[in-house]
């Protein structure tokens, strides 16, 4: 039986794998609270739409123990 994370991110790629081309045109700006760790990795300041999925999956697996990562994250909810 595969465990609950195994399920999640199984389910987070088949909706990557299913966004259709046209949605990738738009780019989403990164929020404030996001910059910091989107420096680190290397991201543009904007992200298409499935970039933009990709980065709220790692971000989702991410270490609280990160100060970035929380603002992150609390940056996304006031969004």
């Amino acid at each position: 039986m595969a465990r609950p994370m195994t399920r999640i991110l199984a389910a987070i790629a088949l909706t990557l794998l299913s966004l259709s081309a046209s949605a990738e045109e738009k780019r989403e700006r990164i929020p404030d609270g996001c910059r910091e760790l989107a420096n680190r990795a290397g991201l543009p300041m904007t992200l298409t739409h499935a970039e933009a999925l990709r980065a709220i999956a790692y971000l989702s697996i991410m270490s609280n123990r990160d100060s970035a990562v929380v603002r992150c994250r609390l940056a996304m909810l006031v969004r």
